[in-house]
C-alpha cells in the first residue's frame, strides 16, 4: 500500500517542477507564436535557422548536439525546410552519408525578421520575473540544459563503450576458436604420428 506522501492526494501540481516547467514552456510558446507576427515559424525552426547561420556548413548531427533536437525530428525538420527553400543541403566530400546545411537567402531573410519577433517574446518571458531573479531564472534554465547534454553525452559514451566491449568479446571468442582449433589440429596430428609407428 502506497505511503501517504506518495498518494495522488499529497502530489501538488503547483509545487511540481516538472509541471511548472511545462506550463513555462506553454507560456515561452505562445510569446513566441504572438511575436512572430503571423509568420508560421516554430521555436524549433527558429533554433534550427539561428544555429545554422551561426555554424555555416554544419552537419545534422551537430544541428542536434546544438538544438537539442532529438534526431529523428530534427532530420524531418530539416527536409521540410529544405523543401520549403529555407536551408539547402551539400553532400559532404569526406563523408557520403552526411550533409553540410546552410541557410538558404529566403532563409536568411526569415531569421533576420524572425530575431526581433524572438527577443520580443524573451523579453515578454524574463518580464514576468521580478528584475533581481532574472539572471538566477536564466542560469537555472542553463543548468538544467546542461544536465540533460551531459546525460546524453553519457548515453552516447555507453552505447560506444557498449560496441568496444561487444568487439573485444568477439575477438576473444574468434582467438579462442583458433587456439582450440589449432590444439585439435596438434593433437590430431600427433595421433597420426603415433598410429604411423606403431
Amino acid at each position: 500500500m502506497p505511503s501517504d506522501k506518495h498518494s495522488p492526494k499529497a502530489f501538488d501540481l503547483a509545487d511540481s517542477p516538472g509541471h511548472l516547467l511545462h506550463r513555462a514552456q506553454q507560456f515561452a510558446a505562445e510569446r513566441f507564436t504572438k511575436a512572430m507576427a503571423g509568420a508560421k515559424l516554430t521555436q524549433r525552426q527558429f533554433a534550427v535557422l539561428h544555429a545554422t547561420a551561426q555554424n555555416e556548413g554544419l552537419t545534422q548531427t551537430e544541428l542536434v548536439k546544438i538544438t537539442g533536437i532529438d534526431r529523428s525530428t530534427l532530420a524531418e525538420l530539416v527536409s521540410r525546410m529544405a523543401r520549403n527553400g529555407l536551408l539547402e543541403r551539400e553532400k559532404l566530400a569526406d563523408d557520403a552519408r552526411a550533409n553540410a546545411i546552410h541557410l538558404s537567402v529566403s532563409g536568411r531573410t526569415l531569421l533576420e525578421a524572425a530575431t526581433l519577433g524572438a527577443v520580443e517574446a524573451d523579453r515578454a518571458i524574463i518580464s514576468a520575473l521580478p528584475k533581481n531573479k532574472r539572471a538566477n531564472f536564466l542560469e537555472t534554465l542553463r543548468r538544467i540544459a546542461l544536465t540533460l547534454e551531459k546525460g546524453e553525452e553519457a548515453v552516447m559514451k555507453a552505447k560506444v563503450k557498449d560496441k568496444e566491449k561487444k568487439k573485444k568479446a568477439k575477438k576473444r571468442a574468434k582467438d579462442k576458436a583458433k587456439t582450440k582449433a589449432r590444439k585439435t589440429e596438434k593433437k590430431a596430428r600427433k595421433n597420426a604420428g603415433e598410429r604411423a609407428e606403431s
